[in-house]
């Protein structure tokens, strides 16, 4: 019995070393950015600097090919976010922020090897 118990261990360990190990994010690589919600105010003028503000979401991180979700991540109370993936191609889709408004749009976003990936996602309030 103990040699098929160690029989059935050594299958197993070689059947996990067949397999291909899914890729891992290091320290060094992933997306950074910042959420900003506006207009937060009802008129902009020319020359006045854009009515947004920072806004803290909830942003969930999906795989661009077929769309498993990778990571979600909450951006901090000024709008900043940080979370580590592996390379790759994703769609950070925000999650509404009301019902309607604030509502975000999805923004794509290309990670290299070693590097952040810089990006801002942007919710409109429905201010006109």
């Amino acid at each position: 019995m103990s040699r098929l118990a160690a029989a059935i261990a050594v299958a197993v360990l070689l059947l996990a070393a067949c397999g291909e190990a899914a890729p891992t994010a290091d320290a060094n690589t992933g997306i950074r950015g910042v959420v900003t919600l506006g207009p937060t105010c009802p008129v902009e003028q020319p020359g006045q600097a854009p009515c947004v503000t920072p806004y803290a979401a909830k942003l969930v991180i999906t795989a661009e090919s077929d769309g498993a979700v990778v990571a979600r991540v909450t951006s901090a109370a000024d709008g900043t976010f940080e979370v580590l993936v592996p390379p790759g191609d994703y769609v950070i889709a925000p999650e509404p922020g009301g019902d309607p408004f604030p509502v975000g749009q999805p923004v794509a976003v290309h990670v290299d090897a070693g590097a952040f990936s810089e990006v801002e996602v942007s919710y409109d309030t429905g201010i006109r």
